[in-house]
């Protein structure tokens, strides 16, 4: 669930207690309140989990307070220890991760869902501390030709390192297998608008299925989009395509992901040779999968080479908005619904790689924090969208695609891509442009507060300080976002 961005309409720094301090907490898990410092909670972690002291008795208490430490290290973080050991932290901050996810089969259910939330935490730590140790210069995404990038993962070296599953050598090329599911991160509003819609919220927004050709070994991606439909890309261009992260899994049963794989390439050539298009799944039907969206093309693989019996993903998030109508125009609708991020913890999957861009951390977190906050409104306050001029148009122009001539001329000038399918609603259109309004409007302010705290006090803004920020924003009554956004 991802667009390509190329391809959419206009589309106080913290007290330090001690010199090891990391941040400090007020409620930790009982059995780790002997320390604040990161590498030994990290550590401590690791050997809580070999040991089983955290247990399928215990989860739901230990990974609840967990979740509270992480959430307020974003705010009191020690950026100076973050700029010395950094690098160390953040493998050590892996490996704990890779040790909580192997406690996945083993949980009850209530806390395979907390360790969505757990993971997206500690994750957001972890982009601070690589932001500080790094120093990459933060930018927007909108200034990099993606496609003209070296390619993430393929060309390692010219990217900050990432990090490997267990027993993978980082010396030689990553080797992606037949039936491996990618799961990414746009730089759209689109993308936030994913990983902020659903509960728990992520940092993930597309899912990719890798095809392996087992003769000529072609690595390839079978992708769904919106506007676009199901096809199959190479895979350095789907490693180049506007990501800010990339997680890799891998299923323990390769032989049905090698299954699941070859079904699904044969299944979209076969309607290539045939001029056909496999449509994008505007109403996200799961039930009926002759049309996808980017989940469904892995859930129908691994659902139809097992017939019936590997249904993806083991947990489902949850979509708990009430404006039906909001939903409507994403069309998304209220309750269990898959989402890229579920992917992350089904225990019947591997982490064999995990990638991040740090050079765009800051945008990424900014576009996340403003449609977390638009979610809010709409829910808390009684906002809605009201369309503008450029959603108007979109939508009046949008509806000549059936005449070729006028269509060729005003798409250009409404930045509608061509190749779009007729199917797409109008709905969606008008909605990618309401969205592109908003969204610039609030990234303004947002990209305002975070880089003035960073010049003042040195230290990016945590979520909640983001969020603090829009919300007292929007206070101010502004003109320009009240004309697209507002109570009812």
């Amino acid at each position: 669930m991802k667009l390509k961005t190329k391809t959419l309409i206009l589309i106080s720094s913290a007290a330090i207690i001690s010199s090891c301090a990391f941040w400090s907490s007020n409620r930790v898990p009982a059995n780790l309140k002997s320390t604040n410092n990161l590498l030994d909670k990290s550590q401590l972690i690791v050997d809580l989990v070999a040991t089983r002291e955290i247990n399928p008795d215990n989860c739901k208490s230990q990974i609840s307070n967990l979740i509270e430490d992480y959430h307020l290290g974003q705010s009191s973080l020690d950026v100076e220890m973050a700029k010395v050991q950094g690098q160390d932290i953040l493998d050590k901050s892996f490996e704990a991760r890779m040790s909580l996810r192997s406690l996945l089969g083993v949980l009850p259910r209530d806390c395979k869902i907390q360790m969505k939330d757990l993971f997206l935490k500690m994750r957001l730590v972890e982009d601070l501390v690589g932001t500080y140790y790094y120093n990459t210069p933060q930018i927007s995404s909108s200034t990099i030709k993606y496609q003209e990038q070296p390619t993430p993962i393929y060309e390692a070296h010219k990217y900050q390192p990432y990090h490997l599953g267990k027993g993978l050598d980082e010396k030689k090329k990553f080797e992606f297998k037949n039936g491996d599911i990618m799961i990414t991160k746009g730089v759209s509003f689109i993308s936030s608008t994913i990983s902020e819609l659903a509960s728990p919220k992520s940092v993930y927004s597309h899912i990719v299925f890798v095809h392996v050709d087992e003769v000529t070994k072609v690595v390839s991606t079978i992708e769904s989009y919106v506007g676009v439909g199901v096809s199959i890309f190479p895979m350095d261009e789907a490693l180049r395509n506007e990501n800010s992260r990339i997680l890799v899994l891998r299923s323990k049963d390769q032989a049905l992901a090698s299954k699941a794989a070859n079904y699904m390439f044969d299944r979209v050539m076969r309607a290539k040779k045939q001029k056909k298009v496999i449509l994008y799944d505007y109403n996200l039907d799961f039930a009926d999968n002759s049309t996808m969206s980017c989940e469904e093309v892995a859930y129908d693989a691994f659902k139809h080479a097992s017939d019936g019996q590997f249904i993806i993903p083991e947990i489902e998030s949850v979509v708990e908005l009430d404006d039906m109508a909001f939903l409507k125009r994403v069309g998304v609708k209220k309750g269990s619904m898959m989402v890229p991020t579920d992917m992350e913890t089904d225990s019947r999957f591997d982490v064999v790689l995990d990638w991040t861009d740090y050079r765009v951390m800051r945008d990424s977190w900014r576009k996340d924090s403003l449609l977390g906050e638009m979610f809010n409104w709409i829910q808390n306050h009684d906002y809605r969208i009201y369309e503008n001029l450029t959603s108007k148009a979109a939508k009046l122009i949008w509806s000549t695609r059936y005449i070729p001539g006028v269509w060729h001329i005003l798409s250009k000038i409404a930045k509608i891509p061509t190749n779009f399918t007729k199917e797409v609603p109008s709905l969606s259109i008008t909605t990618i442009a309401s969205l592109q309004a908003i969204g610039t409007e609030l990234l303004n302010e947002a990209n305002r507060v975070d880089v003035e705290s960073y010049s003042k006090t040195g230290r990016w803004l945590s979520k909640a300080e983001l969020a603090k920020a829009l919300d007292e924003y929007r206070q101010t009554n502004p003109k320009k976002l009240r004309k697209v956004f507002r109570e009812k």
